[in-house]
């Protein structure tokens, strides 16, 4: 059998967008995926329903898989032909051990790429303001590991504290007062400004800034912990200059995967951490298409309805031509939006008086009692959600069927979390499924973006 591919996949420092389109083309390819504990969950929704996903996720002080034993992995996975992507926060040549990896493959002769990611040392100062490099402030920078393997390996602490450079350190924080002492001692300045920064380009991004002397009791005044950065040298005074607050920054929400993400654009431009759920996936089911010339009306359920139909008709040797002069009635308004994007402008929107000769296009459930053609069926959702939902603020949900696929994620412990979880609905009738799904707060909204977005800024602004 011929061998497969691994990709060594950089997932950048938190942020989802901060993906690189190479690397969200390879995850939609993937087989398998193996990623870390500090990857977001939500870019695991750009694998296929078929990929294997697999949670390797290393913890301070303990392993969840041994390197060795992900090594072994990549090179399984990758002989029995299959996509195999090692997904790892930040960027896989970037203290990420992304090199040991690569070498254990080029041994075996498997085929094997590095897509890069971000590094949060660049864009976790990027994200409160701190450049790493300014005309004025510094000209070079160095990233150092905080992290050694147990050789006792130190580091250079005299050629380090004489770089004029912005200093950057990673995975440091269990040595900050051993970086700071080492540091003055080998002659930086005591009063050198310096950060901390955790959880860079997320909702619970947090930092503080005092000088080299004092940032190790500043960090635990906040209780500040890892993950984070730290980060010295004068550059860290322009944080206060050019960290733009954003109306929403430090809000976490939930909100569905959709083709488009207009709805988490909305949200994420504003400030907002937004993370995924998975919508259970759509199958389309044949169905003899015959007649047609006998309804006047075409009711349709839905935009995966009408999508479906069409495909139907093609198959069949047809076109959209056969529903000219058809009264076409939406179920809602926002199927209606949804037809017109698809060059079909309906005539009406339920409530509406149907007349007998009526073909409704939907699933499973139709509206009324008449001819309906029943054009696919929900597949399960692949896993569960893969979220602590007490670290979110709200969930959002355009569509009964939205609400449906989340609820059907849920383990019993998220099912007793929706109580203390506000849910905004894009519709009435949303709402009350929501109230009956277990949500106790639950705010109603226009089922439109614009003013979803709205709802949202007013509640937690007033927070």
């Amino acid at each position: 059998m011929k061998n497969g591919r691994v990709t060594l996949l950089g997932a950048g420092p938190g942020d989802p967008e901060l993906l690189t389109l190479l690397g969200k083309r390879r995850l939609q390819e993937a087989d398998v995926v193996l990623y870390d504990r500090l990857v977001d969950p939500s870019l695991l929704a750009f694998t296929s329903d078929q990929a294997r996903l697999i949670n390797v996720g290393k913890y301070p002080h303990h392993h969840r898989v041994k390197q060795g034993q992900i090594n072994q992995f990549l090179v399984q996975y990758a002989k029995q032909g299959q996509r195999v992507v090692r997904l790892k926060a930040g960027d896989p040549y970037v203290f990420g051990r992304g090199g040991e990896e690569a070498q254990a493959l080029a041994k075996q002769g498997i085929n094997f790429e590095v897509i890069p990611g971000i590094t949060s040392a660049i864009a976790g100062l990027g994200a409160v303001g701190i450049p790493i490099t300014h005309r004025d402030y510094a000209s070079s920078f160095h990233v150092i590991t905080g992290h050694h393997k147990k050789d006792g390996h130190q580091l250079d602490w005299s050629n380090i504290a004489h770089q004029e450079g912005t200093l950057v350190f990673l995975m440091g924080m269990a040595e900050l007062p051993t970086i700071c002492q080492q540091l003055i001692t080998n002659g930086k300045d005591p009063a050198t400004p310096a950060a901390v920064v955790q959880w860079a380009t997320q909702w619970r991004q947090r930092m503080v800034t005092a000088d080299l002397k004092t940032i190790t009791e500043a960090v635990n005044q906040h209780h500040i912990g890892a993950p984070a950065l730290i980060v010295i040298g004068p550059v860290v005074k322009l944080s206060a200059e050019l960290w733009i607050p954003r109306p929403l920054a430090g809000i976490h929400l939930l909100v569905p995967n959709s083709r488009g993400h207009r709805l988490y654009n909305a949200l994420t431009d504003l400030g907002a951490t937004a993370d995924f759920y998975v919508r259970a996936p759509k199958v389309g089911q044949p169905v003899e298409i015959k007649h047609l010339d006998h309804y006047s009306t075409i009711l349709v359920d839905s935009s995966a309805a009408f999508d479906f139909f069409t495909q139907q008709l093609v198959k069949s040797g047809d076109d959209l031509r056969t529903l000219a002069g058809k009264n076409i009635v939406a179920k809602n308004s926002v199927v209606a939006r949804m037809l017109a994007k698809r060059g079909v402008i309906a005539n009406q929107v339920l409530p509406a008086k149907l007349p007998g000769a009526t073909l409704e296009l939907g699933s499973e459930h139709p509206l009324f009692n008449g001819a309906f053609l029943d054009l696919y069926h929900k597949g399960p959702v692949r896993s569960h959600l893969p979220f602590n939902l007490a670290e979110f603020n709200a969930v959002v949900f355009p569509s009964n069927d939205s609400l449906a696929d989340f609820i059907s994620a849920l383990d019993e412990q998220q099912q007793d979390q929706l109580q203390d979880l506000c849910a905004f609905t894009m519709g009435d009738s949303i709402k009350q499924a929501a109230l009956e799904a277990g949500f106790h707060d639950v705010i109603s909204c226009p089922p439109k973006i614009a003013a979803t977005v709205s709802a949202v800024k007013r509640r937690f602004s007033d927070d």
